[in-house]
């Protein structure tokens, strides 16, 4: 019985992953707010990009805004979460929109065309993208994502949108912090992970990380929650806490 709650918490945790909004673990709440982007992530996960391309695709989130040709009283904010702007250009030109975080923290700027993005503070300082990639989801229009860590969440940023083909542009705003997921150790390869060595991170995990958990033995692949147990052997291959069933 108990490894079959686990299962259908594992399962209820794979359904939460996909759902829109944060993928959030209580123990780690308090301390989210102004991180910077974590060492070691050269890509996005695929959590992110799923929940982005969410918003891409669904026509009750997309918002269209004018952008201006430089920041003015009229530039457009681009600030609520868990929304996909569509950005017309001026005529073969860049186009400013704002951006006032809702925390501080790393911030994903999904586009729908591989243009030139330019972030700058509330002095008119260009903040550097701390990443920087390709995005390829099937059934996406989202092509492209640029990283940027932003502390300010008082004052606006100036978001410059390159010139785009058919001066028309989707961005989608994502918080990481509020797409992380919880990443587990499988060192025996057995799909299932070891529940006291994880990361939490929206970016790709470590090679050998996946998102099950409860391996009671990650040095045997022939014991796990997926096994059948054997009876009388004083081993607890199903990981269950019982060498009875």
């Amino acid at each position: 019985m108990k490894m079959t709650m686990r299962n259908i918490c594992g399962a209820i945790l794979g359904l939460s992953l996909a759902a829109c909004g944060p993928a959030l673990e209580a123990e780690e709440g308090a301390g989210q707010q102004g991180q910077s982007l974590e060492a070691g992530c050269t890509q996005l996960g695929s959590s992110i990009t799923t929940h982005a391309c969410t918003h891409a695709n669904n026509s009750a989130d997309q918002v269209s805004v004018t952008a201006t040709s430089g920041l003015t009283a009229s530039t457009p904010s681009i600030s609520t979460n868990h929304k996909y702007y569509s950005a017309t250009l001026p005529s073969g030109a860049a186009g400013t929109v704002k951006f006032r975080p809702s925390a501080a923290g790393s911030w994903a700027f999904y586009l729908t065309q591989n243009i030139t993005l330019t972030v700058k503070d509330s002095s008119g300082t260009p903040v550097s993208p701390v990443l920087g990639h390709a995005v390829s989801a099937t059934g996406c229009s989202l092509v492209k994502v640029a990283v940027y860590d932003l502390t300010s969440t008082t004052t606006d940023y100036e978001v410059i949108l390159g010139t785009a083909s058919g001066n028309l542009v989707g961005v989608v705003p994502e918080r990481l912090e509020d797409n992380r997921v919880r990443f587990y150790q499988d060192a025996d390869s057995d799909a299932y992970g070891n529940s006291s060595v994880s990361v939490f991170t929206a970016c790709v995990p470590p090679a050998g990380y996946i998102t099950q958990r409860f391996d009671c033995n990650d040095a045997d692949a022939s014991i796990n929650p997926g096994v059948t147990e054997i009876l009388g052997n004083s081993v607890d291959e199903n990981c269950n806490g019982s060498l009875t069933n």
